[in-house]
Parts: structure tokens; sequence; C-alpha cells
């Protein structure tokens, strides 16, 4: 550890244990990453994920590049954990909503990946999403493709991947930056020459669904649209994950179960 990372480790260390988030977002703002990577690995594995947390998106992004391997699958299993979420549900509702940033796409999509279907509605309080908003919905069992391959590259992509989707009906298609740019049928491409780039049978014309949005907006499109799956990205339109028709169904009965429960109550 370099001596701007030695001084630093103490301070943080007493802002995570005292619960001064606000004073340690400050505190690590503006620190080279690679200094803040090597106070967070000096850490323990709790107050490492808390400190990791409080960070502002676009420095996670870069501290988590800096981190070891081990490091960085250890920061996922602890963010994960019921640990760091009762920290988060500690907060008051204000200082959440000012201090918790989207988590980055990469960490994101992996804490989702790393949780149990039951855990996800639950746990998936970390990633900043509130509650009853379609973050807490998606899954992370979905197949993404590239527009510079070919028709048989992406079905060779499917054919490796997607035994775990949810659905293959339906491929998403993503720029170097993990940007949703078009959604393509696997019809398409069963019926598309081998050696076709995949760019040419995309339309531009999909339908997204915001992470931060309220479930109901999901249950809406997805009758609107008649889909079995609907993409979801964060507010710089990465694609994080999807909903399912199965998903918004649990929604949809909640809802109606408590618009009786109303009418019984009047």
């Amino acid at each position: 550890m370099n001596p701007t990372a030695q001084l630093l480790e103490p301070e943080v260390r007493e802002l995570i244990r005292d619960g001064r988030y606000s004073e340690l977002r400050d505190a690590l703002h503006g620190i080279p990453s690679v200094d803040v990577a090597d106070i967070l690995a000096e850490l323990a594995p709790s107050e490492a994920a808390v400190g990791f947390r409080f960070l502002l998106r676009d420095d996670a992004g870069s501290v988590f590049s800096y981190l070891p391997a081990e490091k960085q699958e250890e920061l996922i299993a602890e963010l994960g954990a019921e640990g760091s979420l009762r920290v988060i549900e500690a907060m008051e509702p204000d200082d959440r909503v000012k201090l918790l940033d989207e988590l980055p796409p990469e960490v994101c999509q992996r804490i989702v990946g790393s949780l149990s279907p039951e855990k996800r509605r639950v746990t998936q309080a970390i990633l900043g999403y509130p509650p009853g908003s379609v973050g807490r919905l998606m899954t992370p069992d979905y197949v993404k493709l590239r527009p510079e391959w070919t028709v048989a590259q992406a079905l060779a992509h499917i054919r490796k991947t997607g035994r775990d989707a949810e659905t293959v009906n339906v491929v998403y298609v993503v720029d170097e930056q993990g940007r949703l740019i078009d959604d393509v049928r696997l019809r398409q491409l069963l019926f598309a020459e081998p050696d076709q780039p995949l760019e040419s049978l995309m339309n531009l014309q999909f339908v997204a669904l915001k992470a931060d949005a309220p479930q109901d907006e999901a249950v809406k499109a997805m009758s609107r649209y008649d889909r079995i799956a609907l993409p979801v990205t964060d507010s710089r339109g990465v694609l994080v994950g999807i909903v399912t028709v199965d998903d918004v169904q649990d929604v949809a009965q909640a809802e109606a179960t408590e618009q009786i429960q109303r009418l019984g109550g009047m």
C-alpha cells in the first residue's frame, strides 16, 4: 500500500464503523482509484463492501477494475449478503436516495447473477433500486450478442450460453459498453444466411424498461406489446437484466389481491 492509502485507511475504517457515509463518500472521491482499491483490500470484507457501496458510480467502476480477482469475488459475495442489505435498510430514505448511486453494470450483473431467485427481490435493495421497482424483479438469465457477429456466430453463442436463460426466443444486442441497441427474435436468426451480419437484421425498434421504474409499468408494457420478456436497462441504457412474463404475473396478481382487499375493507 502506498503512503496516501496508508494515511487514509484508518480514517476510512472509522467513517465506515461510525456510519458517516456522506463523509465517507467525500473522503474517497477524487482519490486515485488504485489507492481506493488498496484501502478496500485492507479492510474486512463487510467493511470493504460498505465502503464500495457508497462510492460514486464512476469511481466504483474504476476501483473495481483495480481490485485483484479474488477481492472482486469476495466483494460481490459480501454485497449480496444480508449484512450489507441491513446497512442500506437502516438508512433514512432521504439519505439512501442521496447516497446510493446505481452500481456499475459489471458489478450489478454479477451480484444479481449470484443470488437465488428467492433472495433477489429482497437483496436487490443493495443495487440502489427502490422498493416496488422493476430492478427488484429482473433476472440476469438472458443471452446478449454483438452487432458485428455473423448469424452463425450468434447461433453458436446461443447454443453455448442459452441453456440457463429464461428465454432464447428473444436475444439482445449490445454495444462495447453493454448498452442495449436492439433485440432480435430467434426466428429471424434461424431463417437468415449464416454469414449474414447480425446488424443487418436489426431495426433499432425495441421496447425496454428502466430499472428504477415502478413494477406496474412492466405489467402494462408486457400486456401492451404482448412480450414474454422485456429487457431492463440502467439510467445510461446499459442492459442489466430482463423481466419475464412470470415475474409480471406475480406483480399483477399481487395488485389484484390488494384491490380486492381494499374493496373488502370498504
